[in-house]
């Protein structure tokens, strides 16, 4: 009787553990909004993309788990990059697919300065391209190089176009 009480115990104590560990994988870094939140959450944010989703959709069921994985990956990047989804389909939604013109699923949009500057997102539809396309979207628009080895790295093989300014006072006689 002793034993089966411990082997009870046992069970119970694994299965809480288990329980414990699957819960911690299974956090969601990918922002749930709605007609309660989204307005609210939009003005929160200077960078945030959301992805316009309907739960029946095969191309939006594919996307979910490559952008979890951004999501979880671009939640640790300095500045966060906020990634958030809202059902579309859902018709107390329905305003906002209309108001930021969403005309078939999934469709996602960058939202900067509190949905003020929308931005089609384009780039690709794996984890690794949407988190390399975000952090370049999300980044200063331009930057100071100030070397040539700097230079080098940065335009690699691509075809680049610098331009420089320099203030000058020059002498009127």
């Amino acid at each position: 009787m002793a034993m089966r009480g411990y082997t009870l115990c046992s069970i119970l104590v694994f299965s809480l553990f288990a329980s414990c560990v699957r819960s911690k994988e299974t956090k969601e870094f990918v922002l749930t909004l709605d007609h309660t939140n989204f307005t609210e959450t939009i003005n929160k944010h200077d960078f945030i993309v959301v992805e316009f989703y309907a739960p029946w959709c095969g191309h939006c069921k594919q996307l979910a788990p490559e952008y979890e994985k951004a999501a979880s990956e671009l939640s640790s990047h300095v500045p966060p990059v906020v990634l958030a989804k809202i059902d579309a389909s859902e018709e107390t939604n329905k305003e906002f697919a209309t108001k930021y013109s969403v005309q078939g699923f999934p469709t996602i949009k960058i939202l900067r300065n509190g949905g003020k500057a929308v931005q089609e997102y384009n780039g690709p539809r794996e984890a690794d391209g949407i988190v390399t396309y975000l952090k370049k979207q999300s980044g200063p628009a331009s930057f100071e190089i100030k070397s040539a080895d700097a230079a080098a790295e940065v335009v690699g093989d691509k075809n680049v176009v610098a331009v420089s300014v320099k203030k000058t006072s020059y002498a009127v006689s």
